[in-house]
């Protein structure tokens, strides 16, 4: 990622080495620039720095122009508050993400609540309720505390432990 600053003033952010061949037609380069060859362009590279911290919830982080420090053009961000209808809108969006989660949850341990299934069905039905209860949470969708699952085996562990032979149906 480089940055087109004559005299030390962005004018251009992101820019390319594409950008400078095309801004300049008619001037042949090397295939393989060194950062002194785009300089004389006014072209330079920009150092990544990673985003802070923030809360996407309430606040925007967008990259903004590079600032020069000790001799490297560093990347920036900007945090901003976000709008009313933005915090909204990603609360909508996180309450169907965290309710999606909790229904695959509750989908994949239904077969807890089978009269024959193999478990303490008391344990998983408080565990169900637990997912249920999510959305109930002071911090949801935010911060939510999920419920641990119960350890005891799936279907498929214990269609497993069936004895060989294969055939759980007694014959007589």
């Amino acid at each position: 990622m480089y940055v087109l600053a004559p005299n030390q003033i962005v004018e251009i952010y992101p820019y390319s080495f594409g950008d400078l061949q095309r801004d300049n037609p008619n001037t042949s380069y090397p295939a393989n620039a060194s950062d002194e060859t785009l300089a004389e362009w006014n072209v330079f590279p920009v150092t990544y720095n990673p985003a802070p911290d923030y809360n996407p919830a309430t606040q925007n982080c967008n990259q903004a122009n590079p600032t020069l420090n000790a001799g490297t053009w560093e990347m920036t961000w900007a945090v901003t508050p976000a709008t009313p209808e933005q915090i909204a809108e990603r609360t909508s969006a996180k309450e169907s993400e965290v309710r999606q989660q909790r229904n695959q949850l509750l989908s994949a341990c239904d077969w807890t609540q089978l009269p024959d299934a193999p478990v303490l069905r008391a344990t998983w039905a408080t565990y169900r309720q637990q997912l249920r209860d999510v959305t109930a949470q002071a911090a949801f969708p935010w911060d939510v505390v999920w419920p641990v699952s119960p350890s005891e085996p799936t279907p498929v562990q214990f269609m497993g432990a069936m004895p060989s032979g294969g055939n759980s149906i007694a014959t007589g």
